[in-house]
C-alpha cells in the first residue's frame, strides 16, 4: 500500500477526480493518508486523522513508501495551534500553514521534518504545547476563528464549515472528532440540561425535519460560537439558536454533548 503526506498548506479533498467536483473536506499540512487508488493526475486517499476519503491532486502531496510512513508515524507529532511559517529546503521561501497542521519531528533539530532529501523547518523553533485547562483552551482557540468565512468542506481560517470548525478546534487540544456533524454527535456523553453544560461542550441543532444538521461550541450558559455565514457568536434563546447579527432564530437545540471529560 502507498502512503502520502500533505506538503502544501491546504489540499482540497474532492468527491470526484476533478477540480470542479464538490470539496468534501481539506487536508492540512503534515496530515498523512493511505493512497487507495491512483490516476495520472489524481489519487483517492483515506485520511489517517479522521478516515475521510476523497480525491486530491497529485501535485499537492508527497508520496511515501512504508518505511518513510512508519518513521513519520512513530516520530513526535506536534499539532500546531498558531499560524506558522515553514521554510522548505535550503531556499528562503516560506509557506504559511494553518492551525491544526502537523509537524512530525524526525530531523536533527526540534523544528524539522525530513521527507526524503527535503527538510521542512518551522521558522520558529517548535515545542510541544503544554495543556492546562482544556475547556479554557478550547474556547480560546475557537474564538481565534471568529470572522473566518463559511466554506463547505473547509477546515481553516480561510474558510471553514460548522463540523470542520469544531473538529479543528478540538484537534488543537488533542481530541479527535469525526469529520461530519452526524458522526460527531455520537461522541461523548449527553448533557440533559442546558444548565449543566460547560464551556467547551458541543451543542447540536436540528432542522425543521428533526435531523441533526449543525454544531457549535458552547462559550457560556447562553452563548455559542459556530460557523454560519462566518464564524460568529450566537445566543441560545430557550431551544432556539438566535443569530445576534441578523436578529433571527434558526435551528432548534437538540442535544448537548460533553466530549472533554
Amino acid at each position: 500500500m502507498a502512503f502520502g503526506i500533505a506538503i502544501t498548506s491546504i489540499i482540497p479533498l474532492r468527491d470526484e477526480a476533478c477540480h470542479q467536483s464538490e470539496m468534501v473536506s481539506q487536508i492540512l499540512f503534515g496530515e498523512m493518508f493511505n493512497i487507495l487508488e491512483q490516476k495520472e493526475e489524481w489519487s483517492r486517499v483515506k485520511l489517517d486523522f479522521d478516515g475521510t476519503e476523497g480525491w486530491i491532486s497529485n501535485s499537492m502531496f508527497q508520496e511515501l513508501d512504508a518505511t518513510q510512513y512508519n518513521e513519520l508515524k512513530s516520530s513526535t507529532t506536534i499539532i500546531l495551534d498558531t499560524i506558522s511559517e515553514i521554510i522548505v529546503g535550503n531556499n528562503s521561501q516560506t509557506m504559511r500553514i494553518m492551525l491544526g497542521s502537523e509537524l512530525h519531528v524526525n530531523g536533527k533539530q526540534s523544528n524539522q521534518m525530513l521527507i526524503g532529501d527535503t527538510i521542512y523547518s518551522l521558522k520558529h523553533r517548535a515545542s510541544i504545547p503544554m495543556r492546562g485547562n482544556i475547556r479554557h483552551s478550547v474556547i480560546t482557540k475557537a474564538q481565534e476563528y471568529v470572522y473566518a468565512p463559511y466554506l463547505w468542506g473547509g477546515r481553516s481560517l480561510y474558510g471553514i464549515d460548522c463540523s470542520g470548525f469544531s473538529q479543528t478546534v478540538y484537534k488543537q487540544n488533542a481530541i479527535t472528532l469525526p469529520r461530519e456533524v452526524e458522526d460527531q454527535f455520537s461522541i461523548g456523553r449527553i448533557i440533559k440540561d442546558i444548565e449543566q453544560a460547560m464551556p467547551g461542550d458541543l451543542a447540536f441543532f436540528a432542522n425543521s425535519e428533526g435531523q441533526i444538521c449543525h454544531v457549535g461550541i458552547i462559550i457560556d450558559s447562553n452563548r455559542i460560537v459556530h460557523a454560519c455565514g462566518y464564524v460568529r457568536y450566537a445566543y441560545l434563546d430557550g431551544k432556539s439558536l438566535y443569530n445576534i447579527d441578523e436578529k433571527t432564530s434558526k435551528y432548534t437545540l437538540a442535544y448537548i454533548r460533553n466530549v472533554i471529560d
